[in-house]
């Protein structure tokens, strides 16, 4: 397999967040997120990322979500990836491999801005 240059982009808004408590003090955020996606047309979703404890800086992640093409279909996708602080900015790095229900398979790359709650980033190919 083959990874792809860059294809396209993704531009979204964070709608609500949750967080919950877990067992062993992590806890988990869950981002409901709508917006664009390059050759998706409007996408909606869900990531949920694992925070290991207080003051992590890096943790597991996933991506459930739906986009609505511009002929009318429907494709759903699932996605497992990770996320890590950047720096001493409220932002976080996050990237994953994402299988869609039309059978593609993109590595996505963006940044989740925590401040003005918006996700942005890349996709790329893997062939």
């Amino acid at each position: 397999m083959a990874i792809e240059e860059v294809a396209g982009e993704y531009s979204l808004s964070v709608t609500s967040t949750t967080f919950e408590r877990l067992d062993g003090g992590a806890s988990r955020a869950v981002l409901n997120l709508e917006g664009t996606a390059s050759g998706f047309g409007t996408a909606n979703g869900t990531l949920i990322m694992i925070i290991p404890g207080p003051g992590a800086n890096a943790g597991p992640g996933q991506y459930t979500g739906v986009s609505f093409l511009e002929n009318g279909e429907t494709v759903g996708v699932t996605g497992e990836g990770c996320w890590e602080k950047l720096g001493s900015e409220h932002k976080w790095r996050v990237r994953g491999i994402n299988m869609y229900s039309n059978g593609e398979v993109n590595l996505s790359d963006g940044t989740l801005d925590l401040a003005t709650r918006t996700f942005n980033g890349t996709l790329a190919p893997w062939t």
